[in-house]
């Protein structure tokens, strides 16, 4: 016999959620039948359509629905002190049934066979291929703006631009006029590479103490 919602005078939890078992094994009962008609050869992509129609108003139309009738069954005629439970009951109906409709449209208009195919292939896993190397830590919170920014700069038009890390006397400070006795220049913490003592100051090597050096021309 079809199934029909029935009158609840039980709403603890066992009774709710046998009730909610029993309604899950007729809708499988009947969707499996539907499937399986709607399988034959013999059947139009009209016709199957329609056959899932009926199927889906029989679940879900908003008048008659069976997800309408839990709702005025099973939650208007709880008591008071039960609505809660009742309610819980029937929003997982509710949400149980949208994601099981859409399966049966599925292997109603696919074709099962089709569709244990597809789900074949996407489960089928290449050992062969190399395997998915999992990044260990995590980026720096300072990089991580930094980079926020940087991609901010980027979306109006601006570049980023590298310079060496190691530069010479006259672009790290000279050519941006500080000279040998510029005070400036005793209060950047400059580090000077070893064995340029024959060099000419302006030639010597130093590890770049700011970004204004990439500037020069």
């Amino acid at each position: 016999m079809p199934y029909a919602v029935p009158k609840l005078t039980d709403f603890s939890e066992s009774a709710l959620d046998l009730a909610i078992t029993e309604l899950q094994r007729a809708f499988a009962e009947e969707a499996k039948a539907l499937v399986e008609q709607s399988n034959s050869p013999r059947l139009s992509i009209v016709q199957k359509g329609n056959l899932f129609e009926e199927f889906r108003n029989r679940w879900q139309a908003r008048k008659s629905g069976i997800a309408t009738q839990v709702n005025d069954v099973w939650l208007r005629e709880a008591p008071r002190e039960d609505k809660r439970a009742a309610g819980q009951a029937v929003n997982k109906v509710r949400w149980w049934l949208e994601g099981k409709v859409a399966e049966v449209e599925h292997d109603a208009m696919v074709g099962r066979s089709q569709t244990q195919a597809h789900r074949t292939r996407q489960e089928h896993v290449d050992v062969t291929l190399p395997g998915i190397r999992r990044p260990l830590g995590a980026e720096h919170p300072v990089i991580k703006t930094m980079n926020e920014i940087v991609g901010v700069f980027r979306n109006l038009g601006y570049s980023v631009e590298e310079g060496p890390e190691i530069e010479t006397d006259y672009y790290n400070f000279e050519a941006l006029n500080f000279p040998l006795n510029h005070p400036a220049r005793d209060t950047q913490d400059t580090l000077f590479i070893a064995g340029q003592e024959s060099k000419p100051q302006r030639d010597r090597l130093l590890l770049r103490t700011h970004t204004s050096p990439v500037q020069i021309l």
